[in-house]
């Protein structure tokens, strides 16, 4: 190759990172543009703590973990996260997002099966690289209650009750959820966690129902998976104040009928600006990102 020909190439490299970054530049959003019953501004809640572990953007840590979750509230100043709890055989609560142990940690076994002692403490393992950067362990609901309590102002907390049990039969998960929600009411209670930062979600609905006829001081989501329309009609019905539901689902047209009677839109993922612009655009009044830098920067501008 002579130099001609090396200097050529050069400059077409340099070209493609130019455009790279010129692409990545214009990932903005107009915050103008959102119309939503959050008086047009969107919660940044962070999916999970900090999302789940990924190469890109690279995040080490374990969805629940102690990092995870001080990560996205000290270090990305989170208006909230969402989080997985598990009630554990002796009715306590674990983070966790799995049904069984040995998805993520060292540990075997259903977690609905198993005593809370039995399972706090048992250590995440991801796979490498990931392990080479995190030492993370399972941890209770009372550890995160005490992280967001020792922040100047409490963040909003997102309960996604994991209700089933893949260890159970259909009537022993029917009976241990009516008994889940009541249990995770009065601890949040003997917490003192603040009923207005609050957020219940669940896919069940048998799970809501309980909830309200114990009437449930906590705001309640039902978090629709198949058909948007159902999940807004039975929200509705039951005068619920959030509808979760997954991006692939939700279409700004869509936000705008919930919105019209008077239900506020959560929707969740995204790991890239990009992703996080797709979701700004449906007018969802709160996002559990996986990304909050991302939706941070955007919503800066």
């Amino acid at each position: 190759m002579n130099l001609f020909q090396l200097f050529q190439q050069k400059l077409q490299r340099g070209s493609l990172v130019i455009l790279l970054f010129s692409f990545l530049a214009c990932v903005s959003f107009d915050k103008s543009e959102l119309n939503n019953l959050n008086n047009n501004d969107v919660l940044k809640i962070g999916h999970a703590g900090s999302g789940f572990s990924s190469w890109i953007p690279f995040n080490p840590y374990p969805a629940n973990s102690y990092n995870s979750l001080r990560k996205a509230i000290v270090d990305n100043k989170a208006d909230g996260i969402e989080v997985d709890v598990h009630m554990t055989a002796d009715g306590e609560f674990v983070l966790y997002h799995d049904n069984k142990l040995e998805s993520k940690t060292n540990q075997k076994g259903c977690i609905s099966e198993l005593n809370y002692n039995e399972i706090l403490g048992a250590q995440y393992q991801l796979g490498l690289p990931f392990d080479w950067f995190q030492s993370e362990t399972v941890i209770g609901l009372d550890s995160l209650i005490s992280l967001m309590k020792a922040q100047k102002e409490f963040p909003y907390l997102h309960l996604d009750i994991r209700h089933y049990s893949v260890c159970l039969t259909a009537s022993e998960t029917r009976k241990r959820e009516l008994i889940l929600i009541k249990r995770l009411m009065e601890k949040l209670e003997s917490l003192e966690v603040p009923k207005q930062k609050v957020v219940l979600v669940s896919l069940s609905h048998e799970v809501i129902l309980e909830a309200k006829r114990l009437n449930c001081p906590y705001e309640l989501s039902l978090e629709e998976t198949a058909d948007f329309m159902h999940g807004l009609n039975w929200a509705k019905k039951q005068k619920l104040d959030y509808l979760t539901i997954k991006p692939d689902l939700l279409t700004a047209e869509y936000s705008k009928i919930a919105h019209s009677q008077g239900i506020k839109v959560i929707t969740f993922g995204a790991k890239s600006k990009s992703g996080n612009k797709r979701l700004l655009k449906l007018n969802p009044d709160v996002i559990q990102t996986n990304n909050l830098k991302a939706l941070g920067e955007l919503l800066e501008n």
